[in-house]
Order: structure tokens, then C-alpha cells, then sequence
């Protein structure tokens, strides 16, 4: 009892091809005291989008819209890309960024001179023509664009690979016979919205609520990378597809405990509104339980979100979650970094 184990297989014998997204650990160290805040996604966002406009925007254009050079420039491509030409469903129009940032955990704190902090910037599929000078803007961020100019240096920058499946994989052998349960336990605050209104109570999620929540990501990741997705509707497809199972079906014979979820408030300023704006949502842990093969046909989509998050606003981090076959355990409390 109490013990987790990973979802995440060692080695998956994979069906189908896969799409790899580059994953850039980004050191920086306080150079005085830092008031560093509670949640940094979006502020690291913002120190990142503006290092990487002034590296790559040759045009000094306000705006994208209309640019030539929008489907060329970094800015354009990572940040701001223009809308597809078919998009896979209307709130795509707009075009789907290909970055993530990963913030710290999440906890206000005082950093001292010398003392460091990470995070992670995420380039998916399409964005490696342009590596080379985001890696160069990263120093910018930090060092001209996190809260005021000269409050941190980089310290260091260290690149991996991590592939995404465009499909099912093959299940993980401890899955395939005792499992009746995986939680997921969210590190960030999850915002989704049901009929246009924001989630705020755990008790109005449930299985095909976050199934459908995973499929609307699928179906981006699906627009990133070119793929035509496996039915016209995935999001509200009920009916399981000839010879394949049917993600909605085997949620519907699942349930959801979401007990150990609550609301999380957490606000951010936005400079080009002047105001603040809401990013609560909820988070701790949710335990998926239901009949073995169910589990098994959604596990993909999970670790797919996994790696990629869910619900609104994953550009600065939001959403992300973490796997496992265990207990449903409250989230533990973080502390400030360790003096580097």
C-alpha cells in the first residue's frame, strides 16, 4: 500500500511512427535576491517570447499578421505560427504554437545570490531549422528578460530528445493482467472548461471529461505534425470504430476519483492587457480505475498527455501531470532550491 509505480515503459515496441520533441533543461543562477514567484510558466514565457522576437524579427513589425516572412521566422514558427490551412477544428484557426515551457515546481520563495533554479523548454515537430537560435536566445531570456535585466546569469543548457507516439503503443507488460487503476497527479493546475465555463469543482470531472480532454490534445499534436486523425470527430465520437477500440467508449465504462483534487488560484499580469488574469485550476491527484482493457486502450492517450499536458494554457506549463499505478496520494509540499 502507498507504493507508486511509472506508466512510462522502458522500452515500447512501437505500431506506428513517432514524432520527436527536443527538450532544452535551462540552468540560471541569481547574481542577487530574487523574490522568485509561486508559479514562473508565465513569466517564463514572456522572457522567452520577447528574446526570441528581438533575435529573429527582421521586419520590427508590431504584429505577425500579414508578415511574408511569418512561415519562415523562428518568432513565427515557435511562437506566433499562422493559421493551418486545414485546420483539424475551428479553435485552430489561430494556429498552435510548438513550444512548452515546464516551469519549477510551484512555491514562492527567496533566491539568494548563487543560488539556482531550472526549467525546461519543449520544441516540438517542425521547429528544428530554427534550434540553433533558440538555444541562443535562452541566454537572452535569463539574462535580459526575466524580470529585469542583469538578476540572472545561464548557467547551463542541456538538450535531449524525447519521441511521441502518433498512436497506440504497445502495452506495458506490468498493465496487462493486475492493473485496475492508474492516478495521475498534477503538478500544475488543470483548466479545462465544460459548456464555455471553467471546471472549478473536482466533482464535475469525470472520465469521458478528461478522455475528451486528451483527445482535443491528441487532435493537436495531430495538427503539429501533419497526421490525419483516426475519426472525423475524436472529441465526441461515443461509438466504438470498426476494428478499433473507441477512446470514449472504454471511458464511459471507467470512473473517476477525483477526491484528491481541489482548486488551485493563481493569477498572472499581462503586459499587452495591463491587467491580471486568472490561471487556477485544479490540482492534486485522480485515480482512473475501470475493467483492465479500458485502461489499456486509453493508456497512450494518458502518457501522450503526459509528456505534452492538458487542458488551456500548456505553452507556460499548465496541465502537466505525472503516471502511475498506485495509491491516490495528496500532492506534496516544495521547498526552495538548494544554494548552487
Amino acid at each position: 500500500m502507498g507504493q507508486t509505480q511509472s506508466l512510462t515503459p522502458k522500452k515500447a515496441k512501437h505500431r506506428h511512427p513517432m514524432h520527436s520533441i527536443t527538450r532544452i533543461i535551462t540552468t540560471l543562477q541569481a547574481t542577487q535576491t530574487v523574490a522568485w514567484p509561486h508559479f514562473a510558466g508565465s513569466t517564463l514565457r514572456g522572457a522567452f517570447g520577447r528574446a526570441l522576437r528581438r533575435a529573429a524579427c527582421i521586419t520590427g513589425q508590431n504584429q505577425c499578421t500579414g508578415c511574408p516572412l511569418r512561415n519562415s521566422c523562428a518568432y513565427g514558427v515557435v511562437f506566433d505560427p499562422a493559421a493551418p490551412a486545414q485546420p483539424l477544428h475551428p479553435s485552430f484557426r489561430d494556429g498552435l504554437p510548438r513550444y512548452l515551457v515546464q516551469p519549477p515546481a510551484l512555491g514562492a520563495c527567496q533566491l539568494q545570490a548563487g543560488q539556482t533554479q531550472s526549467f525546461d523548454v519543449l520544441l516540438l515537430p517542425g521547429t528544428q531549422a530554427h534550434h540553433g537560435l533558440i538555444e541562443h536566445t535562452l541566454r537572452n531570456a535569463v539574462e535580459k528578460e526575466l524580470f529585469a535585466p542583469g538578476l540572472f546569469k545561464l548557467m547551463d543548457t542541456q538538450t535531449s530528445q524525447t519521441h511521441v507516439l502518433s498512436a497506440s503503443t504497445e502495452t506495458p507488460a506490468h498493465m496487462h493482467a493486475t492493473t485496475g487503476h492508474i492516478t495521475l497527479r498534477w503538478l500544475t493546475p488543470l483548466r479545462l472548461q465544460h459548456q464555455g465555463k471553467p471546471i472549478f469543482k473536482a466533482q464535475q470531472l469525470d472520465a469521458p471529461g478528461l478522455v475528451r480532454a486528451l483527445l482535443r490534445r491528441q487532435m493537436q499534436w495531430q495538427q503539429i505534425t501533419d497526421q490525419k486523425p483516426a475519426t472525423t470527430t475524436p472529441i465526441a465520437t461515443t461509438t466504438p470504430t470498426l476494428g478499433q477500440p473507441d477512446p470514449m467508449h472504454q471511458a464511459n465504462a471507467c470512473m473517476l476519483d477525483t477526491r484528491n483534487l481541489q482548486w488551485h488560484d493563481i493569477q498572472r499580469h499581462s503586459g499587452t492587457q495591463n491587467q491580471k488574469l486568472p490561471l487556477g485550476g485544479l490540482i492534486g491527484s485522480a485515480t482512473l480505475s475501470g475493467p483492465v482493457v479500458a485502461l489499456q486502450t486509453l493508456l497512450p492517450l494518458l502518457q501522450m498527455g503526459e509528456q505534452l499536458h492538458i487542458g488551456k494554457e500548456t505553452v507556460m506549463g499548465l496541465g502537466r501531470y505525472q503516471l502511475s499505478a498506485g495509491e491516490n496520494t495528496p500532492p506534496q509540499a516544495t521547498e526552495c532550491p538548494m544554494d548552487g
